[in-house]
């Protein structure tokens, strides 16, 4: 079911899920503050409830804002590669992200995609930017991809196919500033540890 963004937004804010495209693939969305939305996630995903899920968010300032104190090798990574394929993992105090929560911190994406960036901006709370698959299933990359996967009920943002990139690297910063790369995607290792590295 296609549905713009205001629609998009009052399903987030009923702990409904969304459906919307990154410029990686499709991905599935739920209010990350919201319990109940998670576990309806989970529940469709087939998804162990242990495993941490990535938020996306509206820029660095949300990052700054949630992440507080921020690790200063985060923010040189987000300003260089925001918006874009890259989820950085960082310590998180607010309890509010338990439930989406990794021993390393919690992952945040900011996307480069319009339609997912603008539901980023209007919604104004971290919304879970995982895969729109099954477990152990190949994520969808199309609206009707995404509606054979989960049924007409299911409400997809916009509709528009994602934009196709490699799938984005994920990154730890741990609270002494150390990186670990959990995942290389889009960007590469020597590319993150370049901008750490600073001109020279």
């Amino acid at each position: 079911m296609i549905v713009p963004l205001a629609d998009a937004v009052l399903r987030l804010a009923r702990s409904e899920l969304v459906a919307y495209p990154t410029e990686t693939v499709y991905g599935l969305g739920a209010d990350a503050f919201s319990a109940e939305a998670l576990a309806r996630l989970r529940a469709l995903k087939g998804r162990d409830a242990e495993r941490g899920l990535s938020v996306l968010i509206a820029d660095l300032a949300a990052l700054e804002r949630f992440a507080a104190p921020l690790a200063p090798e985060a923010r040189l990574l987000a300003e260089r590669f925001w918006p874009g394929p890259l989820t950085l993992v960082v310590p998180v105090a607010d309890a509010r992200f338990a439930g989406v929560r990794t021993p390393l911190g919690v992952g945040f994406r900011c996307s480069s995609q319009s339609s997912a960036s603008a539901l980023a901006r209007a919604s104004g709370r971290p919304i879970v930017s995982t895969s729109a698959n099954r477990s152990g299933q190949e994520p969808c990359a199309t609206a009707a991809e995404v509606e054979r996967e989960f049924g007409p009920e299911l409400a997809i943002l916009g509709g528009e196919p994602a934009s196709g990139l490699a799938p984005s690297t994920v990154v730890a910063i741990r609270g002494g500033g150390g990186l670990q790369l959990l995942r290389e995607g889009s960007l590469s290792r020597s590319e993150l540890e370049a901008v750490l590295a600073g001109p020279g």
